[in-house]
């Protein structure tokens, strides 16, 4: 009976060992499960922090942990060779690089502000809330880039708005916060530019055409880009004649236009002359050529004396001053 006591304590102890075996042996083997660095040179997150699963395959994720902070938006962090040896060693993980020259940088993910948007909010601003007219802004570094993290939504505000009207210079403070990080503030500088609406053409036309009603549009222009000459009301522009090609979306001055003819020399026109209790036309011929409300010459062709007419329409004309001489 002792005996088969001792057989069976015996093998109680050999099965205690194997299986402590066993379990050490799949311990030591998860522990020790090699890493991989990631393929990507420069690896981008989104997060305010740097793990470990950012920059090797196969951790663990129980073993996961952060080893970074994220670099600032625009700028880069390089984890070189001794870095990432560093890292291994610390967190007791098995990594086998194929050289030493190994590196990986890390860019926290981003997009790019549109300055636009800036734009906009500036010059609603400033027309809504200081000067009473629509403008157009400038900024002095139009190129600067303004990124914000990757997958936000900005909340962006005007803290504060000053304007220089003598030299038509503005200073903005503006907020913006992505919510899923800390706000920023903005220093935005720049030229405002006062906007006056301009009658242009919506297409081009060639030299000769005459513009119509439905050839004119409106358009906000800057004021320093207009003149003295600059035609600024579409009363002007109706009805004249290109007197060279003109391009849609510009400023028409005086000069690129001239009246339309509605009377040639040597034409036969209608002469009327009305007043209160009469009205009557004859016949003449125009001694010279004329525009709309032009005062031209007519030859009466059969006593011969000439008079004076004022063009109301193409070959019509209407007697400045009424003489019932000047008909017979």
């Amino acid at each position: 009976m002792l005996g088969r006591f001792r057989v069976l304590f015996i093998s109680l102890i050999i099965t205690v060992a194997h299986l402590t075996i066993v379990g050490f042996t799949a311990t030591t083997s998860e522990a020790t499960s090699p890493v991989y660095l990631k393929s990507e040179k420069e690896i981008s997150v989104r997060a305010n922090q740097v793990w470990l699963s950012d920059i090797f395959h196969n951790i663990p994720f129980e073993r996961d942990t952060v080893i970074a902070t994220t670099p600032a938006l625009g700028k880069k962090f390089i984890f070189r060779y001794r870095d990432l040896k560093t890292i291994i060693l610390h967190n007791k993980l098995q990594w086998r690089p194929n050289s030493k020259r190994v590196s990986r940088s890390v860019v926290r993910k981003s997009k790019e502000l549109s300055l636009k948007v800036l734009r906009t909010l500036i010059e609603n601003k400033l027309s809504s809330h200081i000067l009473n007219y629509e403008v157009e802004v400038d900024f002095s570094t139009p190129q600067r880039r303004i990124l914000v993290p990757y997958g936000s939504q900005q909340v962006i505000t005007i803290d504060d708005l000053s304007y220089d009207d003598r030299s038509n210079f503005f200073r903005a403070s503006i907020k913006v916060d992505p919510e899923i990080s800390e706000p920023m503030t903005l220093l935005l500088s720049g030229r405002v530019h006062p906007l006056v609406a301009m009658p242009v053409l919506k297409k081009h036309i060639s030299s000769g055409n005459i513009i119509k009603h439905e050839d004119i549009s409106w358009k906000k222009i800057r004021s320093k880009h207009t003149s003295y000459d600059s035609i600024s009301s579409a009363e002007q522009l109706r009805g004249q004649v290109a007197r060279r090609p003109l391009i849609a979306g510009r400023i028409i001055r005086a000069s690129d236009v001239r009246p339309q003819k509605l009377v040639n020399k040597g034409d036969f026109v209608v002469v009327q002359l009305r007043n209160d209790a009469m009205s009557l036309s004859t016949r003449g011929i125009s001694i010279e050529s004329g525009s709309r409300n032009e005062i031209i010459k007519i030859r009466n062709p059969r006593s011969k004396k000439i008079i004076e007419a004022k063009i109301i329409a193409p070959n019509l004309t209407i007697i400045q001053t009424p003489t019932q001489s000047a008909l017979n």
